[in-house]
């Protein structure tokens, strides 16, 4: 842990969030396998089967070797015991076994009839977590960041986390990382797979295909990540989303009349704080206790940012904003608590990914595109400054080249996602032979989690087909109304009540 904290990793990390039924019988993995022991997660009642298996640590190294764990969700019916759904978290760095409850909700209808398998990824979970040290959200809350420069601040954040680490990054990559999956496979007797793969878990789910595709029936990419776009284009996505949120809130006569010139606004606290960073005193989000609070250009666009992935926090934007221009943090506060998820996210694994993968692919055109925007000027400076330190090898060049198969692809895109636009999926599919994409107009990020894209996944697995898949469900408007007041959506309160 260094002296200036750690609130960059939430501003840099590319992110990118049950039904209980009793099951009873041996499932085909736990016939074909020794490996598995009775196991639960947090927030899913459902008893799963967990264990881990050894695998080299690379390929020039068969005598060091890491664990890589997995968990299996049962099928409510062992109709098709010799298949599975095999799961991809996102990230780059997220735990599969640590949001199981959200796997088991997207691929509820899936899983009535298949397994689901869930691997956390090398460098990940407890597959040699790669965490880097993180400081206490009072400790986040008091920092000004501002005060210390960007490239100072990553390069000193990530030479502690080197000396912590002590580990090559070069073996943690998504094309290092495709071989546990398919071990995974082997060990537990499955002869085919359906892939599931969400935001960065459609690029380790692509690699799969690459270097697998005689496992793979069907694939399903949920938030696409092209194998030649680099994570570092979100930038425009963020923009794009934050626009469309200006945009209807202008268009609709409550929003509007109640947070007049709401883009305008924005951009007044915006040249505020870059200016001079806000000091105030806050309540802390959990504890109640009152702490200091340092508003700088970072957190504010920073807490902004992850409040667009979902309709509950996109619906707080307006409301945050507006009692921060009149000067109420308080709902402000709400937003930094909750996107204090440092620890849902590996740090290490996810800087192996990016400084193996994105940063070495980037050109100086790449580089000039994307830092026409914040968020991609701040990723492109904390890359400068720590992927030289990490000294991770880069990918090879045919890693960049758009997926080539004939497998049967359903890629689901959210139109106003603010990490992996429908455009993005567009470029993956441009040599997929057997591809379709759908979009919800009105979704974040993550299709499955918010829409009907559940049921027509588990649809699609069965017919291993979408042709026949009716999906004007997905038209369905699934926005929330904006939050009026802290209360809820309905205006009771005037303007000067949240000051």
């Amino acid at each position: 842990m260094n002296k200036y904290g750690k609130p960059l990793i939430k501003l840099i990390k590319s992110s990118l969030i049950p039904l209980a039924i009793a099951c009873s019988g041996l499932t085909h993995a736990q016939q074909n396998s020794k490996v598995l022991q009775p196991c639960y997660v947090d927030g899913l009642e459902d008893r799963l089967m967990c264990g881990s298996i050894s695998q080299p640590l690379s390929k020039d190294n068969s005598e060091e070797s890491i664990e890589i764990h997995f968990a299996v969700i049962p099928a409510i019916k062992e109709t098709n015991p010799t298949e599975a759904v095999l799961a991809f978290a996102g990230g780059p760095g997220q735990s599969a076994i640590e949001v199981a409850p959200i796997f088991a909700r997207n691929l509820r209808y899936a899983r009535e009839n298949r397994d689901i398998i869930l691997v956390d990824q090398r460098g990940t979970g407890k597959s040699n977590l790669l965490q880097c040290d993180t400081d206490n959200l009072e400790q986040q809350f008091a920092l000004d960041d501002q005060a210390v420069p960007l490239f100072k601040l990553a390069k000193e954040e990530t030479q502690a986390c080197i000396k912590k680490l002590n580990t090559d990054l070069s073996n943690f990559t998504t094309v290092a990382a495709a071989s546990d999956f398919e071990a995974v496979r082997i060990a537990l007797g499955y002869e085919t797979l359906h892939l599931y793969g969400a935001s960065y878990g459609t690029r380790i789910a692509q690699e799969y295909m690459r270097q697998y595709p005689n496992s793979v029936a069907t694939a399903v990419l949920d938030g696409v990540v092209p194998m030649q776009q680099s994570l570092v284009a979100i930038g425009d996505a963020i923009d794009d989303s934050l626009a469309a949120l200006f945009k209807r809130c202008a268009e609709e006569h409550v929003c509007n009349g109640q947070y007049p010139n709401l883009e305008d606004k924005y951009q007044t606290l915006i040249n505020t704080v870059k200016t001079s960073p806000i000091k105030v005193s806050v309540r802390h989000p959990r504890t109640f206790e009152l702490i200091d609070l340092v508003i700088t250009e970072s957190k504010l666009r920073g807490s902004i940012r992850m409040a667009l992935y979902g309709h509950t926090t996109r619906a707080l934007v307006p409301l945050v904003i507006d009692a921060a221009h009149k000067g109420n943090y308080n709902p402000l506060v709400g937003l930094l608590g909750n996107e204090n998820t440092f620890g849902a996210i590996a740090m290490g694994m996810h800087s192996a990914i990016t400084c193996g993968e994105d940063w070495p692919n980037m050109t100086d055109q790449d580089r000039a595109k994307y830092k026409k925007s914040y968020f991609g000027r701040l990723m492109i400076e904390a890359l400068d400054a720590s992927c030289p330190l990490w000294q991770v090898k880069p990918v090879e060049q045919y890693f960049y080249q758009p997926l080539k198969t004939a497998i049967p692809t359903l890629l689901l895109s959210g139109g106003l996602d603010p990490a992996t636009p429908p455009s993005w999926a567009e470029l993956a599919m441009v040599n997929m032979g057997n591809a379709k994409h759908l979009v919800a107009p009105t979704a974040t990020h993550g299709v499955a989690a918010q829409t009907c894209a559940n049921k027509l996944i588990g649809e699609f697995i069965n017919l291993r087909t979408f042709e026949s898949l009716d999906s004007e469900c997905l038209e369905k408007d699934n926005t929330k109304q904006y939050f009026m007041n802290i209360n809820g959506p309905v205006a009771s309160q005037s303007n000067e009540e949240l000051q």
